[in-house]
């Protein structure tokens, strides 16, 4: 049972690496935390009689509550929620444990990025700057930079805000502070963010996906710079005050309320110490249920002139933008997540962000046409952390249903052209799941998450199969089986992509074929790497010679009291530099090598590791 459990939740992993939930890069410790988001199934609604919209109403709201009280206080000890109906009424609440005399803040990680996409908009509306003004205009260090090769053009706004800016996706040293630092402290770390820029190397702008929190800890350098004013008053006066917002800040002390206490824990819940981080814009806001909701009511006034926005930059915020061909299929907004449906033949569109701090998680989904919204924020990394975002999405699905009537499914997968299968190139790839292979046979199989899955044919696609107990027992949960892979090229390149109803394709990246030369460094630099870093979200790394003849990076993160690592294949370049194989978050970027005192050390994502 304890074999079908991690096979359960490494598979349903893939589902949940998604864009717009990350705080770091992580194929995240949440191999078991997403357990019961494969094996929950959609309930239908079976009411069968006729209803008054006022039943009807409260028919809804009571299933919403039944939602959210299944999830606190057994596996999440706080909870806030909100939602917003098309009566544009405000409801929201907390289960679980309760902070006597005070009002308790979560953090919502990543969903910050919407509001300091919000706070760019307003910086050209007021004139001060545009989306596609170079960035070197504000952050001239940007300048000081290398590309990894000659002629690229100059990083926009735009791209920092579409997360295709060819900036490393993190830079690690340095991103978690100490949870005791002042304000003063935190501030002169987030605007040191530019200096840490000299001397990097950047890729491509506009060629790929790669989710950055870098980019928008530079974005929040920017509005100081375009505002000429600090960042937290800005966000005070120009976003929480003006939504009436009252317990809302991007720092971490905020005159009657406080933030809740973070646990994690499989079975037993322990206390985490409070996450502090240097990219206050990229993830760094905590809140409440009750001020997310006024913050939508004044952005979605905004669609009439009488908002956070003007009417033109709240649609430029929701537009498709433009994106790399490696999107496919994913739309891109400002930076919010699009996600399409169907309902009665017609296609509707949900907007969204996810944020994960851990412990802390969060999601937000809303659509600015009938104006309903569903929010929740959790305390506690566990088993139970998957079933928020899950939840939450049937929520949305509840409140169109209760406005439209009628409830939207996920859009089917596009039909596929072609008359065939088209079948991979026998190898290795990489995609920011980590490594994987591809073995002919009949039939084929692709490694995911290390397990090797068996491909099929359905409607002119591979779809996937997942045996248990060496291949007699078939796995037919649907978050597996309605997976699908399609093999083609890219840039002269064979790649893979992995997608399904509920993950676009293009939204978890692309694998690309990589070809090992069996180029290795000198032999000291094998082993295993730690920073002095106190608080540091990678504290090793280990570099190995993999037998299948390329260099292996083990990165290892601690996140939310949890450990986890990730495994990518390194090309040699030097006699002092590697290159991390493969395109988007955190591929792609370097590894330098180097001695101190006689002793190697490696230089990865702004920090320093020395030879353990």
């Amino acid at each position: 049972m304890k074999q079908k459990k991690q096979i359960i939740s490494h598979a349903s992993h893939l589902g949940e690496m998604l864009f717009q939930s990350r705080i770091f890069f992580k194929p995240v410790p949440f191999f078991f935390v997403i357990l019961l988001f494969v094996l929950a199934q959609c309930q239908s609604n079976g009411e069968s009689k006729e209803l008054s919209s006022f039943q009807k109403k409260e028919q809804t709201k009571k299933e919403i509550l039944t939602h959210w009280e299944t999830l606190s206080p057994s596996g999440i000890k706080s909870l806030s929620y909100m939602f917003m109906m098309k009566d544009g009424e405000i409801h929201h609440g907390q289960l679980g444990d309760v902070t006597e005399g005070k009002t308790d803040r979560f953090k919502i990680g990543s969903i910050t990025k919407l509001f300091t996409g919000i706070a760019i908009l307003q910086l050209q509306d007021a004139k001060r700057l545009k989306l596609d003004d170079p960035v070197s205009k504000w952050i001239p260090e940007i300048k000081k930079m290398k590309p990894r090769k000659e002629g690229f053009r100059e990083i926009t706004i735009r791209d920092l805000l579409t997360h295709q800016s060819g900036l490393p996706s993190d830079l690690a040293n340095g991103f978690f502070l100490s949870p005791d630092a002042k304000e003063e402290e935190i501030l002169k770390s987030f605007r040191d963010l530019p200096k840490a820029l000299v001397g990097m190397e950047r890729n491509e702008p506009g060629k790929i996906h790669s989710y950055s929190n870098l980019s928008f800890g530079l974005l929040g350098n920017i509005i100081e710079r375009a505002s000429g004013e600090q960042v937290e008053p800005y966000f005070q006066k120009n976003v929480f005050q003006k939504a009436g917002m009252k317990n809302t800040t991007l720092l971490e002390s905020l005159e009657g309320s406080e933030l809740i206490t973070g646990y994690s824990g499989y079975v037993w819940k322990t206390k985490t110490v409070r996450p502090v981080i240097r990219d206050l814009t990229a993830g760094s806001i905590s809140t409440t249920g009750e001020d997310i909701g006024l913050f939508m009511k004044a952005f979605f006034n905004s669609k009439r002139n009488k908002g956070l926005l003007s009417a033109t930059s709240f649609e430029e915020f929701h537009k498709t933008q433009k994106a790399p061909i490696a999107n496919f299929e994913m739309k891109l907004g400002l930076p919010v997540l699009k996600t399409s449906y169907t309902a009665d033949g017609k296609i509707i569109w949900s907007y969204g962000h996810s944020g994960s701090l851990p412990p802390f998680f969060a999601d937000l989904l809303y659509d600015p046409k009938t104006e309903v919204v569903s929010f929740v924020a959790g305390n506690t990394l566990g088993l139970q952390t998957g079933k928020l975002k899950e939840t939450n999405t049937k929520i949305l699905e509840l409140l169109w249903e209760e406005s439209m009537g009628i409830r939207p499914e996920p859009s089917p997968i596009p039909t596929l052209k072609r008359p065939s299968v088209v079948k991979g190139e026998e190898g290795f790839y990489i995609s920011p799941f980590g490594i994987h292979e591809y073995k002919t046979g009949n039939p084929p199989t692709l490694s995911l998450m290390g397990l090797p899955m068996s491909l099929v044919e359905i409607d002119n696609r591979h779809g996937v199969e997942l045996r248990l107990f060496f291949g007699l027992l078939k796995l037919n949960d649907p978050k597996i089986t309605d997976m699908r892979i399609e093999f083609e090229t890219w840039e002269n390149q064979p790649i893979f992509t992995l997608y399904s109803k509920d993950l676009p394709k293009g939204t978890a990246g692309i694998g690309v074929k990589f070809s090992p030369d069996h180029r290795f460094p000198e032999e000291p630099y094998f082993g295993n790497f730690v920073t002095k870093e106190p608080y540091a979200i990678i504290p090793k790394l280990k570099l190995e010679k993999d037998k299948r003849g390329f260099p292996l990076l083990t990165i290892y993160y601690t996140l939310g009291g949890m450990e986890n690592s990730i495994q990518v294949p390194c090309q040699w370049e030097s006699e002092n530099t590697l290159h991390i194989l493969g395109y988007g978050r955190n591929l792609g970027e370097r590894v330098i090598l180097g001695t101190k005192d006689g002793k190697p050390f490696l230089q990865y994502s702004g920090g320093e590791y020395q030879k353990d």
